[in-house]
């Protein structure tokens, strides 16, 4: 029996990591620079042109647990500020938010979009 559980385990994990490949892929979503290496590069706008000719003008990056979406010419972040400004506006909710302002909606941690 517990070689069974122990044979089943693994073929669940793998399920489980197809089945977020396959939901994330469906999202149409920009290619991610894996790792977090790129946070240690010395010269990190250096670095991150070479990214920009690998994967093109709209990637993702890994920041500590914040997806960060990076625009790298000028029609995409022109397409971005102008043309889908809703899309871009506002910030991300930090961990301690309901902590500070007591579930109550607060205007400098508030969400602009």
């Amino acid at each position: 029996m517990l070689l069974l559980g122990l044979l089943l385990l693994p073929l669940l994990a793998g399920a489980r990591l197809l089945w977020n490949w396959w939901k994330l892929r469906s999202l149409h979503l920009p290619p991610l620079a894996p790792g977090f290496l790129h946070l240690l590069q010395p010269d990190l706008p250096i670095y991150l042109l070479g990214l920009t000719q690998k994967f093109g003008p709209i990637y993702r990056l890994h920041l500590g647990l914040q997806d960060v979406v990076v625009l790298n010419s000028k029609r995409t972040i022109e397409e971005a500020m102008v043309k889908k400004w809703a899309d871009f506006a506002g910030r991300p909710e930090p961990l301690t938010y309901k902590l500070v302002s007591r579930n109550y909606p607060d205007l400098s941690l508030g969400d602009y979009s």
